[in-house]
């Protein structure tokens, strides 16, 4: 067993998926090694442990490489042995491109993490406590998209000390529109 394969498995059951990415090299090697394991057949016996690569992707913002997964059979919402699924680490993690995606797949939306959250749960979550700049408009497209908004939602995100007040004020003006509709 290779070096990377063996330091790849103990990563990916831990969690560890920023740490696996520079292990392999950065992003660009970490997409050559995932696919050029998946073609070779490493993961045919690793259901668990292909599910956890495409969570990991997700979260990263390695966007071919988690198209190529979910292309292949991976279920966007197996690898959730962390307590989020890729969907919800990509949202999670303001990865507009991966999510961008993930919509272009059709996903779920409803799914929900350990916590209880389905994407866009997860999504207003981290808009408030772990800002990023792709939030809102990762918001507007989940929305946009049919995610539900849970009775409430409006008037929870009112309430919120939101570190950008841009993202609180398009994330509140796509809650609005929404109850509109």
């Amino acid at each position: 067993m290779s070096e990377n394969w063996r330091l790849a498995k103990h990563h990916l059951a831990a969690g560890n998926f920023t740490v696996l990415q520079d292990v392999l090299g950065g992003g660009d090697e970490f997409d050559c090694q995932i696919v050029s394991w998946f073609n070779d057949g490493k993961f045919a016996d690793e259901p668990e442990l292909l599910a956890e690569v495409l969570s990991c992707a997700c979260m990263l913002g390695r966007t071919d490489t988690a198209a190529f997964l979910i292309d292949r059979g991976v279920a966007p919402y197996a690898g959730i042995k962390t307590g989020l699924a890729g969907p919800h680490y990509a949202a999670s993690s303001g990865r507009l491109e991966t999510i961008k995606m993930l919509l272009d797949r059709n996903i779920d939306l409803e799914v929900e993490n350990m916590y209880g959250g389905t994407v866009l749960g997860q999504t207003l979550w981290s808009a408030v406590n772990e800002l990023s700049e792709s939030h809102a408009e990762i918001i507007e497209l989940l929305i946009d998209a049919g995610a539900n908004v849970e009775p409430g939602t409006l008037e929870w995100w009112q309430e919120q000390s939101v570190p950008s007040a841009e993202t609180k004020q398009r994330v509140l003006d796509a809650l609005r529109k929404n109850s509109a509709q």
